[in-house]
């Protein structure tokens, strides 16, 4: 069985006779396996639980969506949203194991679909944080190349109202406006 727990959508937006097909995503964010008891969490972590969780999340989203295509290659493709786990091409910034269950999320995405991964594609030699402690990315734009092909821009913006402020007092784990950056492209379509 597989579940997604935050959620995933796919859109299909028609304009001038061609289709783009938009994945939304938000995967499992805990280090633990979902439906996992309390008493268990610890020894799920231990195993990377949420990792392999995740993992499984993807391939469900991958087959449920792009996989659906023959075509997709060719095809305007976009999947984009918090994956809440780490991907081998930034390994440079975190330093892991070759073999550590992190990468498996984005290890089945490279190996798996025709996606690129905008952001490290536009900027391959920098490292791009997308949370507010500027020590991660789990936030991430993936587009087949046709789509590719029609970015005139991508980033992630970091500036004076998009810098996360977390709560002075710490008393919560609330940011403003977001423990998240945004990413912005802009693509050509004519």
């Amino acid at each position: 069985d597989s579940v997604v727990t935050h959620g995933a959508g796919w859109a299909r937006i028609n304009f001038n006779d061609k289709e783009l097909n938009i994945v939304t995503l938000h995967t499992w964010p805990q280090r633990w396996a979902y439906g996992i008891p309390q008493e268990q969490r610890d020894s799920s972590k231990a195993v990377n639980g949420g990792d392999r969780y995740r993992r499984m999340e993807m391939e469900y989203i991958c087959k449920e969506t792009v996989g659906k295509s023959n075509g997709a290659a060719g095809e305007y493709w976009m999947m984009m949203g918090d994956f809440n786990s780490r991907s081998r091409v930034d390994n440079d910034q975190y330093g892991y194991a070759e073999d550590d269950p992190k990468f498996l999320v984005h290890d089945y995405i490279r190996a798996n679909t025709p996606y690129m991964d905008v952001i490290k594609e536009k900027y391959p030699e920098e490292f791009k944080p997308t949370t507010g402690s500027k020590t991660s990315r789990i936030d991430y734009v993936y587009c087949t190349k046709p789509l590719y092909d029609r970015i005139t821009y991508a980033d992630v913006i970091w500036d004076d109202y998009t810098t996360p402020v977390r709560d002075p007092q710490k008393l919560s784990n609330f940011w403003r406006p977001s423990d998240h950056m945004p990413i912005i492209i802009d693509f050509d379509m004519k």
